[in-house]
């Protein structure tokens, strides 16, 4: 990861509970690879209460999502989990532990290698 806040560890992750903290790493449970299926992530792309800045389309081939849109998904899904449906509030947002992002990375690679990174919410609007 690029700063020093991105290099956060899944056990330092408030919105874990203790005990998944202290068994494994949290890409190793079940839930996360449920968590990031393209299948999960299609619908929960299209789900209205996601609150997208604009309604996206699929900017991926046949209709699907691209890379990017399912890591960006992914990201929020995952989010959505540990927040166990509490509201993060507008233009609020949390940096990921790293190896949720580098196994989301894994699964959707960018075509070119580069990623962005932990960014405001103001400097992320472009694609969602």
């Amino acid at each position: 990861m690029d700063t020093e806040q991105e290099c956060l560890c899944c056990t330092e992750w408030d919105l874990l509970s203790r005990d998944t903290q202290e068994n494994h790493c949290f890409v190793q449970s079940e839930d996360f690879p449920a968590l990031i299926n393209k299948a999960v992530l299609e619908t929960f792309f299209h789900v209205p209460k996601i609150n997208w800045r604009r309604r996206p389309i699929p900017e991926g081939p046949n209709g699907q999502l691209s890379t990017e849109q399912c890591r960006l998904v992914a990201y929020r899904v995952v989010l959505e989990w540990g927040l166990k449906g509490e509201r993060l509030g507008r233009k609020q947002r949390r940096v990921l532990p790293s190896c949720v992002v580098t196994a989301i990375r894994n699964k959707y690679p960018s075509p070119s290698g580069i990623y962005q990174g932990f960014q405001e919410a103001d400097e992320l609007s472009r694609i969602l």
